[in-house]
């Protein structure tokens, strides 16, 4: 369980820096979402330009049997790097957008 509270703090500290970065005002937002019990961090995107809405989710990390599995990554930050850089190890981290098949290719866990 160490090990988990552990990798919580850091991809906290990840997204709390990445968000805290980027635009927020009346027509741009970008927020943190973050579920302590299921262990489920989002990072979505809401803003207007002219009359067209602009929404969705900008990344999707979860923790899951000890690993970090980032399910979406629709930046060009490459959080998986940003967690391994911050002390993750790479066997711990599932770049779950991957088929599981391709994943042996990744440099990553497998699952």
């Amino acid at each position: 369980m160490e090990k988990v509270a552990h990798y919580q703090q850091i991809i906290k500290s990840i997204l709390d820096d990445y968000t805290a970065t980027m635009p927020s005002n009346l027509d741009e937002e970008v927020y943190l979402v973050e579920d302590k019990v299921k262990m489920n961090y989002l990072i979505y995107h809401n803003a207007w330009k002219q009359n067209s809405r602009s929404y969705g989710c900008i990344l999707h990390v979860r923790i899951k049997n000890e690993k970090v599995y980032v399910e979406y990554d629709g930046t060009d930050e490459g959080f998986a790097d940003l967690f391994a850089e911050a002390g993750i190890p790479k066997q711990d981290i599932v770049l779950a957008f991957h088929a599981p098949a391709k994943r042996q290719y990744t440099g990553f866990a497998v699952a």
